[in-house]
């Protein structure tokens, strides 16, 4: 079994992996274009920086675009790796029996090094120690790193600075709030390849209602759409309020 294998969990993942998260299907709206562009050349080799950060809200596309680039990287061949910041610090702590020393090797030895959640390991010195050393690592293989978190770099608390500064020697980016309407184009054409009819209504209360991801969007369509069908009625607010258990 490969090692990336035994260290396989929901929180880390080996590339391809879920392959509904790519750039194809990425929400791109005004707020996100600029980190949207970054991810794709970043992703593609086309960058000449080995690090990358996303920051912003939740629900806002960094996880998607991390995939994405992992996906995008295992289609030339080269290795990627995702892991969620809780994750990181639970694999690095300094009680974890000895895998520390694995877990490291492996990041030190792959083409793209994927880490969301950045903000787990604030005040966490081992961990940040850790990462440090497997940024270094990475970075004099001239191999990449892309990081996201919901803070600029510069606001991360109980941080090292000398991480601090890793993160920032490379592309900063953030991800703005997607507009009511842009979001309203695009509940409108996630219904429409499915040939679901959505009243205005149904689109303004939805606006208000559900997170501002693809996948999020995308699931609560397709539920509407099932028990529409199931149902055999017409799309309305109180028929959507009681599918998706909206107040």
């Amino acid at each position: 079994m490969h090692n990336k294998d035994r260290l396989s969990s929901q929180l880390i993942l080996d590339f391809p992996s879920q392959p509904e998260y790519s750039f194809s299907n990425f929400i791109v709206s005004d707020g996100s274009k600029i980190a949207f562009d970054a991810a794709y050349h970043f992703g593609s080799d086309s960058s000449s920086f080995n690090t990358l950060y996303f920051f912003g809200g939740r629900n806002l596309g960094k996880t998607h675009l991390l995939l994405s680039m992992g996906n995008q990287s295992a289609s030339t061949n080269k290795t990627a790796l995702y892991v969620h910041g809780e994750d990181f610090v639970k694999k690095t702590d300094e009680s974890s029996n000895g895998s520390s020393g694995e877990f490291i090797s492996i990041l030190c030895n792959i083409d793209l090094f994927l880490l969301d959640a950045v903000d787990k390991i604030e005040g966490n010195r081992a961990s940040q120690e850790k990462l440090y050393l497997v940024i270094n690592s990475l970075m004099e293989k001239e191999k990449k790193i892309a990081f996201a978190g919901n803070l600029n770099p510069a606001k991360l608390k109980n941080t090292e600075d000398y991480l601090i500064s890793r993160f920032q020697s490379g592309v900063s980016t953030e991800l703005k709030p997607i507009d009511d309407k842009t979001m309203a184009k695009i509940i409108t054409k996630l219904a429409k390849d499915i040939r679901l009819v959505l009243p205005e209504k149904v689109i303004a209360y939805l606006l208000t209602r559900t997170p501002r991801d693809f996948m999020s969007i995308k699931h609560a369509i397709a539920t509407i759409n099932q028990e529409s069908y199931v149902q055999k009625k017409k799309v309305t607010v109180p028929l959507v309020k009681k599918t998706l258990n909206l107040p």
